[in-house]
């Protein structure tokens, strides 16, 4: 039966960050994550509300794993974005929202580029809608 930590860990994966990353978007120590990761220490519901919004997964998953009735928001956010984000010094919500916003629009154009997107379309992206993120 997996833990919190072990289906913490498993999403940082699938997200490819390294824990520092996800420490520095969840406003916790890397020492913490660490020890919450490997079953160490146990988490306050503000750390793991915390970690859960970042991760784009629901609280009822985390502290329960498995299938829950619902399925846990998935976000898969483009290894592109990722590190046009990084670079641009961008938070995690910000991030999602550039993400959301290019869905919204390719939704709505039949004509633009669906895959591919790489750093220099999320900079051009970027510049076009930045006034209007947080």
């Amino acid at each position: 039966m997996s833990t919190v930590g072990d289906r913490i860990k498993k999403r940082r994966a699938e997200l490819g960050w390294t824990q520092d990353q996800l420490a520095q978007k969840a406003g916790i120590s890397k020492s913490f994550l660490s020890d919450l990761e490997n079953g160490k220490r146990s988490v306050s519901a503000d750390n793991l509300l915390d970690i859960a919004r970042v991760l784009s997964l629901s609280l009822d998953y985390l502290m329960k794993g498995g299938e829950t009735g619902a399925k846990p928001a998935e976000v898969q956010i483009p290894a592109s974005l990722a590190a046009f984000a990084e670079d641009e010094g961008l938070t995690f919500k910000q991030a999602l929202a550039l993400l959301r916003m290019r869905e919204q629009i390719v939704a709505h154009r039949s004509t633009s580029k669906k895959e591919g997107v790489d750093k220099v379309d999320w900079q051009r992206f970027y510049e076009a809608v930045k006034e209007f993120l947080e």
